[in-house]
């Protein structure tokens, strides 16, 4: 093989390399987009059952709890899906989804909710790279 061709030979090579590195990079920046999008929040009771959100703004009146019953904000991903009052949410999702108790009032900042009041079941929450976001897992609870 001339020089010459052995050159352009491997500056192709480069070429496809540093392509196929900068393809794989913006795939991945993609995906952590489309993460932070489908972060939701829902108000749930022990069993993950979405429960109308006044359920939670009144637990957040009593310590996180009606009844002796416990209520949530769950926060995660939940595949896209979005659940209304009265469906349970599949434990695939709530295993890795982050529990809030609604009366903490320091928990529910970290989280990206407001520090009191109503939160509507549904709605889309801040958090990613630079949130100041916990991981998953309970949450002041």
């Amino acid at each position: 093989m001339s020089t010459s061709r052995s050159n352009r030979v491997r500056a192709a090579i480069g070429t496809v390399s540093l392509t196929g590195a900068a393809m794989g990079f913006l795939s991945a920046c993609g995906t952590g987009a489309e993460e932070q999008e489908a972060e939701r929040v829902y108000c749930v009771d022990d069993q993950d059952q979405v429960v109308d959100e006044e359920q939670c703004e009144e637990a957040e009146r009593n310590g996180g709890f009606i009844g002796g019953v416990p209520y949530f904000f769950l926060l995660g991903g939940f595949g896209g899906n979005r659940y209304a009052v009265g469906q349970t949410i599949p434990q695939q999702y709530t295993g890795a989804a982050t529990r809030v108790n609604p009366a903490d009032t320091t928990a529910r900042s970290r989280a990206g909710l407001p520090g009191s009041g109503r939160v509507t079941s549904g709605t889309r929450i801040s958090g990613g790279i630079g949130s100041g976001r916990v991981g998953s897992g309970s949450v002041g609870s």
